[in-house]
């Protein structure tokens, strides 16, 4: 109980209290805080039909926690010296490779054209199950929040499957888009930095459920 809530409070933006992190359920994260988060887009696009808007709000319930990832990681990608590309990712002045980052994450949203609240859903259940299953394969450049959810997901990933398997029958095609996109850009973070750590997990997040729910309006308009 004490992993979910872990999870809860560190993935979602639901107020709970967690005085020691336990990522030993990470392989349940889709499973967990995908239900809250996509559920969030999925009752905000239901009401007012506006990808935008419904993205924001998708945001808003994540707690901008790995937006900040994704920002600082482009950020790192920037500076060609390892050690310093690290030392960005602890500085809280962001870059313009950051802002730049977040823009397009935001465009991606809002250019979608979903054909049902459901495609929210979807979304963020393929952006977690995929990071589960990234972070199964990863190891660390230090250690960490990001070190801790690797050691708990390595040889427990096959556990985020079904979740991924969901994604991928909803819109074999979306899956397949987005994960060309986003694990290119985790693959050179990966590269770039030496490994993983929570910032680089953040931008797999953000960037594999935006490129995600935009393919997923390109395949609707493509098959209407």
């Amino acid at each position: 109980m004490r992993c979910v809530k872990t999870l809860l409070a560190f993935f979602t933006v639901v107020p709970l209290k967690t005085p020691e992190l336990d990522f030993r359920c990470a392989w349940a994260l889709p499973y967990v805080a995908a239900p809250v988060v996509g559920g969030v887009g999925a009752l905000v696009y239901a009401a007012i039909r506006d990808p935008l808007l419904a993205y924001l709000a998708l945001l808003l319930a994540t707690g901008l926690n790995h937006l900040d990832g994704l920002a600082d990681s482009a950020d790192a990608l920037m500076v060609r010296d390892r050690e310093r590309a690290r030392a960005v990712l602890d500085d809280p002045r962001r870059g313009t490779a950051g802002v730049f980052a977040v823009a397009v994450v935001v465009a991606l949203a809002a250019g979608a054209s979903p054909h049902s609240p459901l495609d929210y859903l979807a979304a963020d259940f393929y952006s977690k199950a995929l990071t589960v299953v990234a972070a199964g394969y990863s190891r660390p450049f230090k250690p960490g929040l990001g070190a801790l959810f690797i050691e708990a997901a390595r040889g427990k990933w096959p556990l985020a499957a079904p979740a991924l398997a969901i994604a991928v029958v909803y819109s074999p095609a979306a899956a397949a888009a987005a994960a060309t996109a986003s694990l290119f850009l985790f693959l050179a973070l990966y590269r770039h930095l030496g490994g993983a750590n929570g910032d680089v997990f953040g931008a797999l997040l953000e960037a594999s459920r935006a490129a995600y729910l935009y393919a997923l309006g390109r395949v609707a308009l493509t098959q209407s």
